[in-house]
């Protein structure tokens, strides 16, 4: 069913542009998303997997509470990526699952990450998370190729079937022709599964045409960075992306 948070309608019609927070120390964080928030980003990632406090439940608390007072309007996912999927995080998934279900606890995020292959059991740590009134953006990252275009559907089909919120898919491409698969899969997957808001990127240079046309083919968000301070490869600056948007929705046949 469509996800409304904080009066914005996550759906490609009115694509949203992230900004993920990279910073190590609370005060960085803290700095940075009073930065983005006043600069009017709609939506921020704290990649919690960057804190160098994450071992510390307390110290992610103090975080999270007080993100929670800087952005009353602005949308705000919480992301525990593991290495395995291209973040910082060394905890074992017992761990991270603890971790999530405690910041979903605290009830100061909007959204939070769950990397679907990464859990023995993601459904039932989907279902504890919802338990607990937190939003769930299903998720996966390849960062060594780009699957075909039956392997990404199934995947995407697959992170649908668990109840998450939002279906995230982000992939490597080795040419443009993986770009114009991903797009394709994209537009296939937002036309089936109507009502389940879709993001998907095709990330490093090659994949710059998903991260700003993305939602001409159903993604509802894309994510750029604050500078150079980017959490994958591939993202633009906030600026050029969001003028880009701005420019490609001038034209009512888009989007």
């Amino acid at each position: 069913m469509p996800v409304l948070i904080k009066g914005r309608l996550i759906d490609a019609k009115t694509p949203l542009i992230c900004v993920p927070i990279t910073d190590d120390t609370a005060d960085g964080i803290i700095s940075r998303a009073k930065k983005l928030v006043d600069a009017g980003v709609e939506m921020i990632e704290w990649r919690a997997d960057f804190f160098e406090g994450i071992s510390n439940n307390e110290r992610v608390l103090e975080v999270l509470n007080l993100l929670r007072e800087i952005t009353p309007d602005t949308i705000l996912i919480v992301t525990l990526r593991s290495r395995d999927q291209g973040g910082k995080c060394t905890m074992d998934q017992d761990e991270r699952k603890a971790l999530l279900i405690t910041m979903a606890q605290a009830h100061s995020a909007d959204l939070i990450d769950v990397e679907y292959f990464s859990y023995e059991n993601p459904l039932r740590l989907i279902e504890r998370l919802h338990e607990r009134g937190a939003l769930v953006v299903v998720s996966h990252h390849d960062f060594n190729e780009t699957p075909t275009r039956a392997v990404m559907r199934e995947l995407m089909s697959q992170m649908a079937d668990v109840d998450g919120d939002i279906v995230k898919l982000a992939v490597m491409p080795t040419g443009m022709q993986d770009v114009s698969n991903l797009l394709s899969v994209t537009d296939w997957f937002a036309s089936s599964h109507q009502g389940v808001p879709v993001i998907t990127m095709s990330m490093g240079p090659m994949g710059v045409l998903s991260r700003i046309g993305g939602f001409m083919f159903g993604s509802a968000v894309t994510f750029a960075a604050d500078g150079d301070a980017a959490s994958a490869p591939g993202q633009l600056p906030y600026d050029d992306v969001e003028s880009i948007i701005r420019i490609l929705k001038k034209d009512p046949s888009l989007g």
